[in-house]
């Protein structure tokens, strides 16, 4: 009781019983401060990722086509290699189990990477004129910033999974196979090689039977990247005014005839359906650019964006007693897109992209892809990893002749190999090549119509 009275001498009664309802108020909020850690099942991962390589042609670690070859022009690009080394490709991820709601078990799940990139979203002032007053900034790349790859809650019962994502891998494209999922850990962004590398913001609900091992999921999401180069948050643009879209997918995988590592025989549909919404100013094609944009009137028509994609795992020689030494595991692929937008096969650019006709009117080609794939354990530790893919835009020649420019591409294939030898379940190192052949739908003053590379690789990994 002592220091009862000693309060009530010091502020008085009515300024205790505001401190007392201060400190009571206040209570709720200390009890949150602090760390995940304390309160709910938080495990730390990623890897660590160092590289070094070679390219025949100018072009960093991260690319998209080869460039033209060299005729009359001798284009830099052909005539050079480099060199690169870096490790902007380390990720880390944090994976949060908390209590349970609705008798379901709740996680999320947050990853990211260093690929932070993109033109000039930073700037800073190099020098003003002292008679126009004009102000010259800088422009450069900003690779080493984290970049969000994945942010997901899921709601877990037996049969049932709800996932609500700000940013994950699409469905369109889903991956078999442990070949594919090493692709991953390489940046190429050619969709020969994997067209499930794209991810979107996306709410499904996916059920499950026959003990799990059959899957279907259906869910909505919106068309738009919109961290994928640290862009301001919630970009608006003919997707985003089209609406969400809708996707699917089927999948069934069992262990029954054996497995190589986590990889079992698995066979997958997926596809997705929506819309993209152009405008333009009434009575010509100038195109909706910006929300500034003034007209007396505006003409509008959506666009349909739809993808089909089928897939499939055979372990043709399982592992044996979890060996893995002597075991072949073979995947292909094969999908069909118009208008895909942000997913799927974008390597193509405005090959991919609706466009306006002269009339005014809109369309969009169809797209082709497939590969298949074969990797093959040399020893346990050992995997050698073969593949080919092809990725087609079906142009017609009026398109190209009209609408395609220089850098168009109509067509891209690719070879790699692939040799990860993997010492422990932490540490893995990585051989590649990788050669990639590209069509152009335009020709180029002086240039070539297609365009080849050629890029070696070496890779360390640290897992955690």
């Amino acid at each position: 009781m002592g220091i009862f009275k000693k309060i009530k001498k010091e502020v008085g009664m009515k300024k205790f019983f505001v401190i007392a309802l201060a400190l009571l108020l206040a209570v709720p909020a200390i009890s949150y401060a602090g760390s995940a850690t304390s309160r709910w099942d938080v495990t730390i991962g990623g890897f660590v990722k160092v590289e070094l390589g070679y390219s025949d042609e100018l072009r960093a670690n991260q690319y998209w086509l080869p460039h033209r070859d060299s005729k009359a022009q001798k284009v830099a690009g052909d005539e050079y290699g480099n060199w690169f080394m870096d490790g902007v490709q380390t990720r880390f991820n944090f994976t949060i189990k908390g209590p349970d709601a609705w008798g379901m078990k709740t996680m999320a799940f947050i990853e990211g990477d260093f690929y932070g990139s993109g033109g000039p979203r930073y700037a800073s002032r190099i020098t003003q004129d002292n008679i126009t007053k004009n102000v010259t900034y800088s422009t450069y790349n900003h690779q080493g910033a984290f970049r969000l790859r994945h942010a997901f809650i899921k709601l877990i019962d037996k049969n049932f999974e709800v996932t609500l994502a700000g940013n994950t891998t699409q469905v369109f494209g889903t991956l078999t196979g442990m070949g594919q999922a090493l692709l991953t850990l390489v940046p190429w962004l050619d969709t020969g090689l994997s067209i499930g590398a794209g991810r979107v913001p996306q709410f499904n609900v996916e059920y499950f039977a026959m003990n799990r091992d059959l899957a279907m999921l259906f869910g909505v999401f919106l068309n738009n990247n919109q961290v994928g180069a640290n862009e301001v948050t919630g970009d608006v643009n003919t997707w985003t005014m089209g609406g969400l879209s809708a996707h699917g997918r089927i999948q069934y995988s069992t262990a029954k005839l054996g497995k190589i590592g986590n990889d079992k025989l698995t066979f997958v549909v997926d596809g997705f359906y929506g819309n993209e919404k152009k405008a333009w100013k009434s009575g010509n094609t100038t195109a909706l650019s910006t929300g500034t944009n003034t007209s007396t009137s505006w003409d509008d028509k959506t666009v349909k964006s739809w993808g089909a994609h089928g897939s499939f795992f055979i372990p043709i020689l399982p592992e044996k007693g979890g060996n893995k030494a002597g075991s072949i595991g073979f995947s292909a692929y094969g999908y069909i897109a118009q208008n895909p937008g942000s997913i799927g096969p974008y390597v193509l650019g405005t090959a991919a992209n609706s466009y306006y006709r002269n009339d005014g009117s809109q369309t969009a080609p169809t797209l082709y892809g497939w590969g298949p794939q074969l990797y093959v354990y040399l020893t346990n530790n050992v995997m050698l990893d073969l593949i080919y893919s092809d990725v087609k835009a079906n142009l017609s020649g009026r398109y190209c002749n009209s609408k395609a420019t220089a850098t168009t591409v109509k067509r891209v294939s690719q070879y790699a190999a692939i040799l990860a030898y993997d010492p422990n379940p932490a540490l893995k190192f990585t051989l590649s090549w990788d050669h990639n052949y590209a069509e152009y739908a335009q020709m180029a003053a002086g240039q070539g119509k297609k365009g080849t590379s050629n890029v070696y690789r070496f890779a360390a990994f640290y897992f955690f």
